[in-house]
Formats: C-alpha cells, sequence, structure tokens
C-alpha cells in the first residue's frame, strides 16, 4: 500500500514539474530546464516502478515530496517578482529590440530626437556634400551598377 502511494506521489510530482517547466515564461529559463530534466525523471522513475518494477529493493526519493513545492514556490515567487518589476518599469516589455517583420519600419532603435550634434555641425555655411563622398573614381569604389 505505501509503495503505490510512493509511485503514485512521484509520478505526479513528475508531471507537476514537467508542466511547470513547459510553461514559456521570460524569466528564469534555467530553472524551466530543472524542472524539465527533475520532472521527466521522476515520472520515469515512477513509471519504471509501476510497470516493471517486480519487488525486491528500490529506492525511496525523499525528494519526490519536497522538490516539487520547493520547485512550484520558486516558480510563483519568480513570477511574481517579474510582474512586480515590469509594472515599475525595470523590465523592457517582451520582444522589445526585435527585428521588425518585413517591410515595416524599425522601432525603438536610436536615439529619440533632440540629442546628439546638429545637422551641420563643425562643417562651414557654404558646405555642400559631393556625392562621390570626395573620393576619385578608382580607389575603392565599386563602379555603377549597369544592367
Amino acid at each position: 500500500m505505501l509503495f503505490n502511494v510512493y509511485v503514485f506521489f512521484l509520478i505526479a510530482s513528475g508531471v507537476v514539474m514537467l508542466v511547470l517547466g513547459s510553461l514559456r515564461a521570460p524569466y528564469a529559463k534555467r530553472r524551466r530546464v530543472w524542472n524539465l530534466a527533475f520532472g521527466a525523471g521522476f515520472t520515469i522513475y515512477g513509471l519504471y516502478l509501476l510497470v516493471f518494477f517486480q519487488g525486491g529493493h528500490y529506492i525511496l526519493f525523499l525528494y519526490a515530496f519536497v522538490l516539487p513545492v520547493l520547485m512550484a514556490v520558486r516558480f510563483f515567487r519568480d513570477r511574481t517578482a517579474y510582474r512586480a518589476a515590469r509594472q515599475a518599469g525595470a523590465v523592457p516589455p517582451a520582444g522589445y529590440a526585435q527585428p521588425p517583420a518585413s517591410g515595416q519600419a524599425p522601432v525603438g532603435y536610436g536615439q529619440p530626437g533632440g540629442y546628439g550634434q546638429p545637422q551641420n555641425f563643425g562643417q562651414p555655411q557654404d558646405f555642400v556634400p559631393s556625392q562621390d563622398h570626395g573620393q576619385q573614381g578608382g580607389y575603392g569604389q565599386q563602379p555603377p551598377f549597369q544592367p
């Protein structure tokens, strides 16, 4: 009877840890990996004991009762801290600084207007930039494309 209860808790805790590890969250990626690894280990060992074990000696993991609770507490604590930091503005929203989709202008790149130097800073008043950027032909410039 105690063996069946242990196997049930082993499989249930493994499944709970697999569920916690499979939730995609932008925080605690290392803990997701640990949840998946321990969850898979607990579930596989529990299924082995349930299906193939015929009696004799088996290893009783006390972590099967403690570790899922600790990992769930850490998961919800991290989630709460992430939401509080996001509301406070400390964490940029998901997708920040990602390249835009095809045909869309980039958003959020570079400095906002009003910063930096004026357009013609340090240039004479009558300065007009040349089209060939000051280089003579044949010095590092490719010839123009001719169809």
